[in-house]
């Protein structure tokens, strides 16, 4: 059994966006390609959740699935449940692919500081709750199950229901990469060396 599986969820609809935002690029880099990068540096594995029309365009040597048929398409905690369920571990840390400012340093100081007592931990940053990038103990995969069956899909709530413990972003990182990116626009604006960053959806 792996200890520690990454689990990268990339198979949101990217509405706002408007085409799909693991595929956008910061630097020439796709965004999946960032959180992979911070998941791969902690985790024994890492496994993509994404839609089934979205498998091909990851690279082959990827371990790429997609939602368990049963809750397909309802949203992060079915993806998480995938993950869970499919691929055994300890644990599974969680980040989504619209946060291309997490690296290493981030996900090693979040590890380092999670407690193997807790059911989830999760980040919360400047005052916000950020419950995507945080850390799931395998033990919640049956009430996870019976949530999804009854049509609770609300991450927070699912949390409110377990232990959850949650780490303030100063503890991890600085404030700027715990940033998601909803639409084109939040990425322009100064990097962290005053140059110009734009995405490139693709």
């Amino acid at each position: 059994m792996n200890d520690t599986i990454g689990v990268l969820l990339a198979g949101g609809l990217s509405r706002r966006f408007g085409s799909p935002k693991a595929f956008a690029e910061l630097d020439g880099k796709a965004f999946f390609e960032y959180a992979y990068a911070a998941l791969l540096a902690v985790c024994s594995h890492v496994v993509v959740i994404t839609r089934p029309e979205l498998k091909g365009r990851f690279p082959g040597n990827l371990d790429v699935i997609s939602d368990n048929p049963n809750f397909a398409g309802n949203g992060p905690l079915a993806g998480i449940y995938t993950a869970m369920s499919e691929r055994q571990a300890r644990q599974y840390l969680v980040l989504p692919c619209d946060m291309p400012f997490i690296s290493a340093s981030e996900t090693a100081a979040f590890m380092d500081l999670a407690s193997e007592k807790m059911d989830i931990t999760a980040i919360r940053a400047d005052g916000h709750n950020i419950p995507l990038f945080s850390l799931w103990n395998a033990g919640v995969l049956d009430l996870l199950e019976t949530d999804l069956e009854n049509g609770q899909l609300r991450v927070m709530e699912f949390m409110a229901k377990v232990q959850t413990e949650w780490l303030d972003s100063s503890a991890v990182g600085g404030f700027d990469a715990f940033r998601n990116i909803n639409t084109p626009d939040h990425l322009k604006g100064a990097d962290e060396h005053g140059s110009e960053t734009h995405t490139r959806p693709i």
